[in-house]
């Protein structure tokens, strides 16, 4: 799979989880304490930028967005981000870290 086949894999399918409704409520705001556990706002539309970002907006208004991680070792890792919530999409899966270099940091050990 192409490097963008992976990207389009794993953002359809964060955009399929999303759409999963969960046991609790959509929250008035997301944070890492409550995204994984919480009901995901159905999205509605996004866009894909000329440097490969996307940015959407889910059913209730909320803002996405999903970014490339600049590094030196040409990772291709990306941020996906909703209200104050965050976690990390790469070719080995989903990785919750606090910063971009602790999500590089992981992504290495998971060879």
């Amino acid at each position: 799979m192409t490097g963008g086949g992976i990207v389009g894999f794993v953002l359809g399918s964060v955009l399929a989880i999303m759409a999963v409704s969960a046991q609790a409520s959509i929250p008035a705001v997301y944070t890492n304490d409550n995204i994984w556990t919480s009901t995901h706002d159905q999205p509605v539309s996004f866009e894909q930028d000329q440097w490969g970002n996307f940015f959407g907006f889910t059913k209730t208004g909320k803002s996405f967005s999903q970014v490339n991680i600049k590094n030196s070792l040409n990772i291709r890792l990306q941020k996906f981000a909703i209200d104050e919530a965050f976690f990390y999409v790469s070719d080995r899966g989903i990785i919750t870290a606090d910063s971009d270099i602790m999500a590089l940091s992981i992504y290495l050990t998971m060879g």
